[in-house]
């Protein structure tokens, strides 16, 4: 039980530290980035509770380090996604609001 602990509370801290370091992270919401690296961080690790490896002696660690690296790799993916597609449909709603006038 202290590994989901561990896991949530350093996946939250890694969606609001990759959230902070993205020059474009105006363009969305503050709570984005870290509910996707914890609901990424929790879905890998009960995988690998229901595989076995959270009880496994010499595997017990992939059940804490392999959730944070993939939602670490995905925050930061989706960071880099939804800043790109938000500012450029930003754009393209405000040339469509300054054509019409």
């Amino acid at each position: 039980m202290v590994s989901l602990i561990i896991v949530t509370g350093v996946a939250v801290c890694v969606g609001f530290f990759v959230w902070f370091a993205d020059r474009r992270h105006h363009r969305y919401g503050v709570l984005l980035l870290p509910a996707i690296s914890l609901c990424s961080a929790l879905i890998l690790w009960i995988i690998l509770q229901f595989a076995g490896l959270g009880y496994h002696p010499d595997l017990s660690w992939l059940a804490w380090i392999l959730p944070l690296v993939a939602s670490t790799a995905l925050t930061v993916a989706a960071a880099w996604w939804f800043g790109r597609h938000r500012e450029q449909a930003d754009a393209e709603a405000m040339t469509a609001i300054l054509k019409r006038r």
